[in-house]
């Protein structure tokens, strides 16, 4: 069967109403499982004892992951939590998290730091985002990975999704050899996520050109799929022209053929011809299923044909 989920940012769920309707919409769109972002930046959509609280929360009384995994089981949607691995902070205004147990005012020893700058500009630059742990940090690491663990033991979830499990970009590693701590950092999260979960789906969000992946950041995901580190691919084909998608994850899937595999495409406003073409692209192109970034309820139409083309 060919399946469809839906990519969930952490802005989507910060009401109890908002993760309400977002349970029955996926009902109605017959999408049976979300991936949804719950550690964004450093920080914790849940109850957590390791990270600060989310600065986007308001409501002191809301556990998000849970009010999802409840209401999901009611219904019958499976939830993912979806973690960011080593992009610990971003601001567009430049400032730093508000909670100095964050890891960025905490450890600042655990960072990231291009070419031995002292301090890393939140809002980013031309090729990175913000900032990011320092991925052969023994204790940057174990303090991931712990995160990570403790989400999967506190609340029982279908599966654990990675994204930014990579390099901003391969300039920032000491040398091309540093690939070695990003797999050793999704390594050792699937040996305690399984041991604290076993049967969970761990799946993982990829640059879709194995090559580029490999290059540029560092992401040496088919050799995680051949070493049975994750369950699931879901290569980040974000492309307008159709026939780019189609090659990208025909390349993604002649890189991990044994490996479970969802096509990540995105939902381009007012765009369902598009969505449903890209749906039959990553179907032809030997994908599992598809994947669709992102949930919006200013999306709906795109959605709508998104889930009523992956169910032909």
């Amino acid at each position: 069967m060919f399946a469809k989920a839906l990519w969930v940012v952490r802005d989507k769920i910060t009401t109890r109403h908002a993760i309400e309707e977002l349970l029955a919409r996926s009902v109605g769109w017959n999408i049976r499982d979300l991936v949804v972002q719950v550690r964004g930046r450093g920080d914790a959509y849940y109850t957590s004892d390791l990270e600060p609280r989310a600065e986007g929360l308001a409501d002191a009384t809301l556990d998000p992951l849970a009010h999802l995994v409840t209401g999901g089981a009611a219904v019958g949607v499976r939830i993912h939590a979806w973690a960011n691995g080593t992009f610990v902070w971003s601001s567009p205004d430049r400032a730093l998290p508000r909670d100095g147990t964050h890891i960025v005012n905490a450890h600042p020893n655990w960072l990231l730091r291009p070419n031995g700058v002292t301090y890393l500009d939140p809002a980013g630059g031309a090729d990175w985002e913000g900032i990011y742990i320092d991925p052969t940090s023994a204790a940057a690491q174990e303090h991931t990975v712990s995160v990570f663990e403790d989400i999967v033991k506190r609340y029982p979830v279908e599966g654990f999704h990675h994204d930014y499990i990579r390099y901003p970009q391969d300039t920032y590693a000491r040398s091309a050899d540093d690939h070695a701590a990003i797999t050793d950092l999704v390594r050792e999260t699937s040996r305690r996520v399984r041991a604290a979960r076993p049967g969970i789906v761990i799946s993982a969000a990829v640059f879709p050109d194995p090559v580029v992946a490999r290059d540029r950041v560092l992401q040496r995901w088919p050799e995680w799929a051949a070493e049975g580190l994750i369950d699931r691919i879901c290569p980040m084909a974000y492309r307008t022209d159709t026939s780019e998608v189609g090659r990208l994850l025909g390349a993604a899937r002649a890189a991990a053929r044994s490996t479970s595999m969802w096509g990540g495409l995105m939902a381009y406003a007012g765009q369902r011809e598009r969505v449903r073409d890209q749906v039959r692209a990553a179907r032809d192109s030997g994908c599992d299923g598809v994947i669709l970034f992102a949930y919006d309820l200013g999306l709906r139409d795109v959605i709508d044909a998104f889930a009523a083309e992956a169910d032909r």
